[in-house]
């Protein structure tokens, strides 16, 4: 059984999308080191990913444990591009925490505004992982 923000599907495609965001990031400071280091991660990932799916169509089944959230907000499209988009957010917002923390007066209110932008994008993430592993289940099963 595959379980949820650890081995299953949405959770491999949403770290690949981590990764290769960091990957970004760091081709843009030129930190070669680090960025050789992502291109490393994320061919790890492919393979991971090509093998859940070669299990699970070999098996005909694909078991895993949701998420369960404390959160729910109405009517979100839960797609890949979401997941991405999200992702996208949460890394944006969480450097505008850091930067903010690095001035010298840094805003309460900036600081909250940035946290419920993330929290909403983290809320997102979950749901589209879920629609994701639910998708997969059907199509396999």
């Amino acid at each position: 059984m595959r379980i949820t923000n650890v081995n299953t599907l949405s959770a491999l495609l949403d770290r690949l999308i981590t990764e290769n965001i960091k990957k970004f990031f760091f081709e843009k400071e030129g930190s070669h080191d680090k960025a050789y280091h992502q291109s490393t991660v994320i061919r790890q990932l492919r393979i991971e990913i090509a093998d859940c799916f070669r299990i699970c169509f070999d098996e005909r089944k694909y078991d895993y444990v949701g998420e369960k959230r404390t959160y729910k907000f109405g009517d979100v499209v839960e797609t890949l591009e979401d997941l991405i988009h999200s992702d996208i957010i949460t890394g944006e917002y969480d450097r505008a925490n850091l930067q903010e923390a690095m001035t010298e007066n840094a805003s309460a209110d900036a600081f909250k505004r940035n946290h419920k932008i993330i929290r909403k994008a983290n809320e997102t993430r979950a749901n589209n992982k879920n629609d994701i592993d639910s998708q997969f289940k059907d199509t396999v099963e």
